[in-house]
Formats: structure tokens, sequence, C-alpha cells
């Protein structure tokens, strides 16, 4: 009878143990792989994870051939470089738009982050068709041209991109949030999507997101390997605006007597510019 107790005792435990690791997940990227989510949510972060993993394992195994390949006194293979377009605490090379035109080539099996992709490229930079044909060659033909080296893009949207990435694309990653607390580690709430420039495929959320999540484990290092405030440099010698209105606390007037915007004709048809005088 006891041994039947613990064999569904061992049943149950090893049942536990499985729902647990199937909601974890290891990334599969090809080629080219793109992470998208809202803003601040850890895109780079996840991104940063998986470029530089990719990067190791990629020097690793360059290395152990080389180990070989010296034996044989044949030539060396040379090592993988990880290239990024922003700023990383450890040895890299700044992408330059030579190598997004294709007027200088990647080191053969190298890893390529580009942060923000639509600021590299976006949905409107569509006028110059020599741009647009070497940006197409070059996200098409990339798995070619680094033979076997890989990019990862991150987006805070898919459409936003130019035509050249989201023709290439099959699937992404969207990650909804980061969970920080776990002390070393970090754990990104992650979906992984089909995708197609002609719609032909479709996404469709009918249940809560947050079911459908897998947990992918990043090191807390990543956030020492880069900035995730890098591009604050654009705006922080800015003059600080600071001031403050405290009368709408005692007059209770809580209109909005203009509309912030770009349209200055929301201002002169229908809204009033100034307060009336109260009556």
């Amino acid at each position: 009878m006891s041994k039947i107790i613990i064999l569904i005792l061992i049943f149950i435990g090893a049942f536990f143990v499985y729902k647990f690791i199937s909601k974890f997940k290891v990334p599969k990227i090809g080629s080219l792989a793109l992470v998208t989510g809202g803003v601040k949510c850890g895109k780079s972060t996840l991104s940063v994870a998986i470029a530089l993993s990719e990067h190791r394992k990629r020097v690793r195994k360059t290395k152990f051939k080389n180990f070989f390949r010296k034996l044989f006194k044949k030539d060396l293979i040379e090592l993988p470089l990880l290239y990024s377009n922003v700023p990383l605490a450890c040895k890299y090379s700044p992408v330059t738009t030579d190598l997004l035109l294709r007027k200088q080539r990647f080191v053969y099996g190298s890893v390529i982050y580009l942060q923000e992709a639509s600021l590299v490229a976006d949905s409107q930079l569509i006028k110059d068709k020599d741009i647009n044909e070497q940006l197409l060659l070059f996200n098409k033909l990339i798995g070619h041209s680094t033979k076997g080296g890989v990019i990862i893009y991150d987006t805070q949207s898919v459409s936003d991109n130019h035509y050249s990435i989201k023709r290439c694309l099959s699937e992404y990653f969207y990650i909804h949030h980061l969970t920080k607390w776990i002390p070393f580690i970090l754990i990104a709430h992650v979906e992984e999507n089909r995708y197609s420039d002609d719609g032909t495929v479709i996404s469709t959320q009918n249940e809560d997101i947050e079911k459908k999540l897998k947990r992918v484990i990043i090191s807390k290092k990543t956030w020492k390997m880069f900035d995730c405030y890098c591009y604050s440099v654009l705006t922080d010698n800015l003059p600080v605006k600071t001031d403050i209105v405290e009368n709408n606390l005692q007059t209770r007037d809580l209109k909005a007597y203009k509309i912030i915007s770009f349209r200055s004709n929301f201002n002169k048809v229908g809204v009033l510019n100034e307060k009336k005088d109260d009556k």
C-alpha cells in the first residue's frame, strides 16, 4: 500500500514539475528576429540578452573549431563579432549605414543588434529607391551575407518599420512585462507570434493574454550591459519646465480653454481661447 502511495505522490510531483517547466521558454531564432512590446516593458532587455547569448554561443563554437583547425595547421576561422547601433558595456562593433547599405560586410557568423528599428528605417522611408533596394537585400539576404549570422531587431510597433523588415518577418516575440523582484534574475513574460505582411496570418486574442505567456529567464547582469535611457542624451541639455498651477484647486474651474495641438485651427473653431468673465 505504501508503495502505491509513493508512486501516486511521484506522479503528482512529476505532473506539477512538468506544468511548471512548460511555462518557461528558450527563445529560438533564425537569421532574423524581432522583439516588440509596449514602451519600457523590457524589449531591449530581452533583445540584448538574446544577442549576448547568441554571440557567446557562436564564439565558443568557433573557438572549438579553431582548436582542431590549428592542430591540422589549417587557416583559423575569424571569431564572430557582436554589432550594435547603441553602446554596449562589452566588446562590440558599431553598426554603420555602410553596413546597412551593403557597402561593407559583417564578419561571418556575427550577431547584429538594432535597437528601436523604426528609428533606423521607418515605414515612411520609401522615396529613395536605391536605399529601399539595398535595405530589402540586406534583410532578405542577411543569413547569406553573414554566412549564418543573425540580426535582432526591437521596436515598439512592427507596422512602423520599413517594408524591407516586414516582408522578411515570419514571426516575432511580444514581451508583455518583466518580473523584477526575484534576486539575480529577471523573468520576461513573452508570446511568440506568427507574422505576415500581407495579412494572411492573423493573430486573435479570445482570452486573457497573460494566460498564454511563456517565461524567459534573464540574468540581471543584462541591465549592466546597456543603458535603457541611452537616447535621453538628445534632450538632457534642454531647459526644464517646472512651473506648477494651483489656482484650479481654489477656483474649481477645471475647464480646458485651449487644446495643446500642432493644428492651430483647433483653437479657432468652436473652442474658447480665453476664460469668460464671471457673471
